[in-house]
């Protein structure tokens, strides 16, 4: 009885190891069932001197339960007979050579499997079962107290068992296997000796066919019905829905995925990560300035590196130490300032512009062009125009005069080549009168046009 019970813990003892075990695809033989066909032998211990071995077989029918566990719990139908044997007599009947007893068997129990390997499935089991036999000498003959019906030829028998199967494909094994069978009897051998029953060993080996089961194709723990991705590679980690794990919802899978911590919502590339337009380090989402040459370093902000802080940065600047707050040009050398008496000029209205007209006069061409010169000496300067009236009409009419006037001296100007975005025109209007309005000749004076260099800009 005690091996017994060692057998019944060894059947339950996978079941503790497996909590701590489990893997994610499923059991080999999860949801499948499962048809057995054993042959064997039976070790008899009885009353008898010495133990005899004679022959078994058995059929087995079983279901195995689906999980993703290393080891799954099936439950099994069995039936099966052969011999019993044992021969030397015994210490009350030493006149008996010898019995071989025929039995009959069937019954139900629980298993558990483990999978090793893939292939290698090691399991116990337990089970209870109806026995029948019927103790007979060599030649065939009942033994005395089986003929006079001393006792009773049906009893029930106890099974441990462990053993292994070795898969050779998902339909099939061969197995192996050991159990103990205890008999609720002292009768097998057909004679009462002590007060221990009898018990006897068997050793099988044979040939499991199974069929059905639980379809997993790309073996990621999800069945295959409720698997919306069903071709994920072997060993990925994957969702309910047996899709591939995207921590950082990019699109990008994790196993794929370069960058596993993108912030929600950023454009990533085929490697899963954040786009870098122009190759310089810093991911677009965190890059100042997209369009940095190739191969030219930047800061932290993706902008290229201005040592001298004068705007232009080092990849351009031919000046590359201009002393802070210089003024420079596009190349980041220090700009040429003209002289200051050319700084602004006035060109006074009766010269230029008869009485409520933004026609040029001829006169004032020349001074124009004074003006147009140093522009054309002076390429990165830039210039505001603005037109003035006298207070004469209405003050609406006079701004827009004001402005027409400017537009007029501009666009002669640019005529002569001057690019226009040097040139800011504005239209002042009688605001800013250089002399009394109430004469003929301060009206004349405040109808003009200044041309002024706008400090400070490039």
């Amino acid at each position: 009885m005690k091996t017994l019970i060692v057998f019944v813990v060894l059947a339950f003892a996978p079941s503790i190891f497996s909590q701590q075990s489990g893997i994610k695809n499923y059991h080999p033989l999860s949801g499948k069932m499962g048809i057995t066909i054993e042959g064997g032998t039976n070790l008899t211990f009885s009353d008898f001197r010495d133990e005899g071995f004679d022959y078994s077989a058995r059929l087995l029918g079983e279901y195995f339960f689906p999980t993703t566990r290393i080891g799954t719990w099936g439950i099994r139908l069995y039936s099966g007979g052969g011999y019993l044997a044992g021969s030397g007599g015994t210490n009350t009947r030493p006149e008996l050579k010898s019995f071989r007893t025929s039995i009959l068997f069937a019954g139900a129990g629980a298993s558990y499997i483990v999978v090793v390997a893939n292939t290698v499935m090691p399991y116990a089991s337990a089970g209870i079962a109806y026995l029948f036999y019927d103790p007979r000498d060599d030649n065939g003959n009942r033994l005395e107290r089986n003929t006079r019906k001393a006792y009773s030829r049906h009893e029930y028998m106890l099974n441990g068992e462990i053993g292994i199967r070795f898969l050779l494909s998902r339909s099939g094994s061969i197995n192996f296997s050991a159990s103990i069978d205890y008999v609720n009897s002292d009768n097998l051998d057909d004679v009462v000796a002590g007060s221990d029953n009898d018990i006897f060993y068997s050793g099988y080996a044979g040939f499991t066919f199974y069929f059905g089961g639980t379809e997993d194709t790309d073996g990621d723990g999800v069945r295959d019905p409720e698997d919306i991705c069903a071709n994920t590679p072997r060993g990925v980690v994957v969702d309910e829905f047996g899709c591939p794990v995207d921590t950082d919802g990019d699109g990008i899978p994790d196993y794929l995925d370069g960058c596993k911590d993108t912030p929600t919502n950023i454009t990533v590339d085929a490697n899963g990560c954040p786009v870098d337009s122009d190759g310089d380090g810093v991911a677009d989402y965190l890059d100042l300035c997209r369009d940095t040459p190739e191969n030219v370093p930047v800061d932290s902000r993706g902008c290229p590196f201005d040592e001298d802080e004068d705007g232009v940065p080092d990849h351009k600047d031919k000046c590359p130490a201009t002393p802070t707050g210089t003024e420079v040009d596009k190349w980041g050398c220090p700009l040429e300032i003209p002289s200051p008496e050319l700084e602004s000029f006035l060109l006074t209205g009766g010269v230029i512009f008869e009485v409520g007209q933004s026609t040029l006069l001829p006169g004032t061409i020349t001074e124009i062009d004074k003006i147009i010169k140093v522009m054309n000496e002076y390429p990165e300067t830039r210039w505001k125009i603005e037109g003035h009236t006298d207070n004469t009409g209405s003050y609406a009419l006079n701004k827009r005069l004001s402005l027409e006037r400017a537009n007029a001296v501009a666009s002669y100007i640019t005529s002569n080549g001057i690019d226009e975005s040097r040139i800011e025109k504005v239209g002042a209007g009688p605001d800013k009168p250089v002399s009394d309005n109430s004469t003929a000749t301060g009206r004349a004076m405040n109808r003009r046009v200044t041309i002024e260099l706008i400090r400070g800009t490039k």
